[in-house]
């Protein structure tokens, strides 16, 4: 099938001018570097332009999924002003080629960031170059302007050595129940760093920089260290220097459901770069390229090429998804749409998605990971909620990528897939979508399976259902009395009693929530929340609809129990009848951080995929 071509798209942020950002142009994009195909966005306004490149560097690890949407609402500021703005992902990092365990990463990542500058400069047409990097982004900046010419530095919460970082991402790794496979490895928030890439990291000393540069703003989170050694270190190298502490870091790397976009320090940066033009110039319109030319990427995954490509699922509202295919897909395989998890963009928590997609993808099945509206880079305009994971407008969404995926693949069934909320989504969207297409949805890890507008993750029944269930349990085991009279417990034995009690109140039922407005088959924009809670029926939809389900629980997660307490005669008839099937993944967490509990995952449900449809490529 042909791909279709991401084309520019109109762009939005808070706290701008709304004139100005709503003209800013966005378009995705692959480039080669190192032999490996990089994934991009390039920002700009059609008609304002400085003649001046800015590149965007990312951090590394969780830290990149984190700050992802601070950092497009970056660079929609900077092209609102008149910059080309490139947000880049390094090699093995969000939707490029490259996987955790690649030899030589560090210097990779470097080499990364060189050519993606001289992209800027050959293909985008740029005269001037400027860098803006957060965390070990900021660092990688700083290397690569201590070597090459740039207009402008800024680095904000810059890993200043290396030895620290390391420290910090150890520190991580003690919080996973188990560590990677190799001792010298240290995996943390879903990321391997290798024995290699942890002794590269610990070399890194931006102190020791002779900088080129000359203009530097250096931002430092507020409430932190009021100076940074670094700055005095420029200084005394001669560059031209300015220190600003600015709020909103914590809330900037929060988990991306939590995560608050610092628009204050966002204005202030861009301030800062726009201080360093004098006027603005037009261009002619053929100096500046297109990159919508390159919409596809190759790579390999073993001995088998692997294309992924870039597509606008839908116009209005926009929506934005990456497709990963083998050579050629099996006829009788259905496609895989992978909802998000949680407000984590669609290469999911520690990049699970990517991961998921490229496997299953050698083994014959095309799978599409998409943003739903205000997640990711599926941008709503400046009047909606962005990161909002339990949105009503996912089932409409879900609803135009199945046509999406129809109309360039037409007869293929669909298979939705997704974690946490994702997993929400697909539940539902099988039972009220009426598409042809929808055959099954596969359920990981579920947090709940009802959600009405308004209602808030604190509010979920599921931690107090999930609290029951581990207090029934501990009523039966003897340490577990002894520690609550001896007054060891963390609740003391009045908190420890008070919230069993809760919970089994809960266990009892809980009242009927408010009905929110039904979905009515047929209309997409009535496409909503159930109007009660009523597992039950909704099961009962689903099978209606001739549909199956799959669901994948980690063993410490509650998804399985939810689904027994609310609806266990239902959903036994079910799984007798083969239409409900349930898989327990051991010594995994919610989303599966480590990379034994992932490897775990991905063979289940290979071996799930491959018993419900049958052979694969290999």
């Amino acid at each position: 099938m042909s791909p279709a071509l991401m084309e520019p798209e109109p762009a939005s942020a808070h706290d701008a001018t709304p004139s100005v950002i709503h003209e800013v142009e966005r378009t995705a994009f692959y480039f080669e570097s190192e032999g490996q195909s990089l994934f991009a966005w390039l920002h700009r306004h059609p008609v304002r332009t400085l003649n001046h490149g800015v590149l965007i560097c990312s951090p590394v690890g969780h830290e990149q999924v984190h700050s992802h949407g601070t950092l497009r609402h970056l660079a929609d500021r900077l092209a609102g002003e008149g910059f080309d703005v490139m947000r880049l992902d390094y090699s093995g990092i969000g939707d490029s080629d490259g996987q955790d365990k690649d030899p030589g990463r560090v210097a990779i990542w470097q080499a990364n960031v060189r050519d993606a500058a001289g992209w800027l400069r050959q293909h985008g047409g740029c005269e001037k170059i400027s860098l803006i990097g957060l965390r070990m982004g900021a660092t990688l900046a700083a290397i690569h302007a201590a070597s090459s010419e740039v207009e402008n530095l800024v680095l904000w919460a810059p890993i200043v050595k290396g030895s620290r970082y390391v420290r910090e991402l150890t520190a991580l790794s003690r919080t996973a129940s188990h560590s990677a496979d190799s001792s010298s490895s240290i995996e943390a928030m879903g990321f391997v760093f290798t024995d290699e890439t942890v002794q590269d990291l610990a070399q890194i000393d931006l102190l020791k920089l002779k900088p080129r540069f000359r203009h530097v703003l250096v931002v430092l989170p507020e409430g932190g260290p009021t100076q940074s050694p670094l700055v005095d270190s420029l200084r005394q190298a001669g560059a031209e220097v300015e220190q600003r502490l600015l709020p909103g870091y914590e809330a900037m790397m929060a988990e991306p459901h939590f995560a608050v976009v610092p628009h204050e320090a966002l204005s202030s940066i861009t301030a800062w770069m726009c201080s360093k033009e004098s006027t603005i110039e037009a261009r002619s319109s053929d100096v500046r390229s297109s990159p919508s030319a390159f919409a596809t990427s190759m790579l390999m995954r073993g001995d088998v090429p692997v294309r992924e490509s870039i597509h606008r699922l839908s116009e209005a509202p926009c929506l934005f998804g990456i497709s990963t295919e083998a050579g050629a897909s099996k006829a009788d395989l259905p496609w895989l749409l992978m909802l998000n998890a949680g407000a984590a963009y669609r290469v999911g928590p520690g990049r699970l998605y990517v991961q998921l997609a490229r496997h299953l993808a050698t083994l014959g099945y095309p799978c599409l990971r998409m943003d739903i509206s205000g997640i990711g880079d599926s941008v709503v305009d400046g009047t909606q909620a962005e990161n909002d994971t339990y949105a009503a407008t996912a089932f409409r969404d879900v609803a135009l990528a199945c046509d999406y995926l129809q109309s360039i693949d037409p007869g293929r069934s669909i298979v939705l897939m997704g974690l946490c909320s994702g997993a929400y989504a697909a539940f539902q969207s099988a039972a009220q979508l009426p598409h042809p297409a929808l055959k099954e949805s596969i359920l990981i890890n579920p947090l709940t399976f009802f959600w009405r507008d308004g209602m808030s993750l604190s509010e979920s029944p599921t931690e107090r259902l999930q609290a029951w269930h581990y207090y029934w349990k501990i009523i039966f085991d003897p340490n577990s009395w002894i520690k609550l009279f001896s007054g060891k417990t963390t609740k003391g034995f009045r908190g420890t009693l008070r919230r069993f009690m809760q919970s089994v109140v809960l266990r009892s039922g809980a009242a009927a929530h408010p009905p929110t407005q039904a979905a009515v088959p047929g209309q997409r924009s009535q496409y909503s929340h159930p109007p009660k809670e009523d597992l039950p029926a909704d099961l009962g939809r689903v099978v209606a609809a001739s549909r199956t389900l799959a669901m994948f629980v980690s063993e410490s997660d509650p998804g399985h129990f939810l689904l027994m307490h609310k609806a266990r005669r239902k959903a036994t008839q079910l799984i007798r009848a083969g239409i409900l099937k349930c898989f327990f993944i051991k010594n995994a967490d919610h989303t599966f951080s480590t990379e034994s509990s992932r490897r775990a995952l991905t063979q289940v449900l290979t071996e799930y995929l491959h018993s419900r449809f049958g052979s694969w490529l290999r």
